[in-house]
């Protein structure tokens, strides 16, 4: 995109040099040169100044100088300014050459703004009609984006998919890479986080169990008292068993989320290096999760010791 905005807005830049000296500070066409010479260098706060002095003329109110205000208002970050102007922009020049990239660029600014479910149908409708485009990729990784962010993980891991096979060398390759493993990591988590409760509640039970047998043992006739003891015994055998089985799964399954973390932090690694998209997801460590599970292996240890001590 930024090879786009290059090469289109160059030439605009060298016309800008050319007939610049020739009005006064008063005109659009001062405002409008001025307005390149700022976009060109990156001025994003001077530019959005001077190019919307220029759209105040009739002769600058065009597709060129709004596409320029629109970018320079979304480098700086002036998302609500640039959306106001991208639903004007799609309004006044329904046949721009710009059309497809400002229909992006709204999809993009309702993500900035946390309007998820309205992103998602803005870059939807872009992907529909500019399949070939330039900015496809980006479009697809900002829906799963969304669907991420509102918690649809299953939706949003489908295109991230998507994204990781059909566009190998997209900038946003990487960053796919990163959620697909972030949704197996939470995925794995979750799973660990079943399996530990599952089994502190084994060990609740029994421990509870065989106390119950206990006193039982210690009221009722030797006789009888000895065959439910027996019994309990023989349960607590089972879910011994059941037990081992369950921390064997849970042993498996935190190896698979410490080689989860180690691809992630490479994955992160290789983000930081190569991409170009200052706006890469960061990396986000699960902590309240992590919490969860040291808080349920502490309860498990504290239960297998009452039962070890009896």
């Amino acid at each position: 995109m930024r090879k786009f905005l290059k090469n289109v807005f160059s030439f605009l830049f060298l016309l800008g040099l050319s007939v610049g000296p020739c009005f006064s500070s008063e005109t659009g066409s001062y405002a409008f040169v001025e307005g390149c010479k700022s976009f060109s260098l990156g001025d994003w706060e001077n530019a959005i100044f001077m190019l919307k002095k220029a759209v105040a003329y009739e002769d600058y109110e065009t597709p060129d100088t709004y596409y320029m205000l629109i970018t320079s208002e979304v480098e700086a970050g002036e998302y609500k300014a640039a959306l106001n102007d991208c639903d004007y922009f799609l309004k006044q020049f329904p046949s721009s050459i710009y059309i497809s990239r400002v229909t992006y660029l709204k999809g993009k600014i309702l993500f900035n703004l946390k309007e998820y479910d309205k992103s998602v149908v803005v870059l939807s409708d872009f992907c529909h009609q500019y399949k070939n485009d330039d900015m496809y990729s980006y479009a697809l990784f900002y829906i799963a984006e969304s669907l991420y962010e509102n918690y649809k993980y299953d939706e949003a891991e489908s295109i991230y998919e998507r994204i990781v096979q059909e566009f190998p060398n997209s900038p946003k390759f990487a960053a796919s890479q990163y959620r697909i493993e972030s949704i197996l990591q939470r995925s794995r988590e979750e799973k660990l986080l079943y399996l530990l409760k599952q089994t502190g509640e084994e060990y609740l039970a029994a421990k509870e169990d065989y106390e119950r047998q206990l006193r039982l043992y210690n009221s009722d006739s030797v006789s009888s008292a000895k065959d439910r003891l027996h019994e309990s015994q023989q349960k607590n055998a089972e879910l011994e068993s059941y037990v081992k089985d369950l921390e064997k799964q849970i042993a498996e399954l935190q190896n698979q989320l410490n080689l989860q973390y180690e691809k992630q932090a490479e994955l992160q690694k290789e983000i930081e290096i190569n991409s170009m998209d200052k706006e890469v997801p960061s990396f986000e460590p699960y902590d309240e999760t992590k919490e969860r599970i040291k808080a349920l292996k502490e309860k498990a240890q504290k239960v297998q010791n009452l039962l070890d001590e009896n």
